[in-house]
């Protein structure tokens, strides 16, 4: 996803009452890659693909375990 996809997902969820996210990103740095095109192709590959049922089940979890 690119910044500005995230900027105006951001403003929609804002325009809907959304007050508080849980964000989290991995910049072409973190991965000693550059922020050029194929890290912007490989990005959408993994934002398109990659199974994010495990992660909200992690993030429960850890709710659940730190929270009310």
């Amino acid at each position: 996803m690119t910044i500005d996809d995230a900027i105006d997902n951001l403003q929609r969820a804002k325009a809907r009452g959304v007050k508080s996210i849980i964000l989290a990103y991995w910049t072409a740095e973190t991965f000693d890659r550059s922020d050029d095109e194929n890290w912007q192709t490989d990005a959408e590959i993994v934002e398109d693909k990659f199974d994010w049922s495990a992660t909200h089940s992690d993030l429960m979890s850890c709710r659940d375990l730190y929270g009310a």
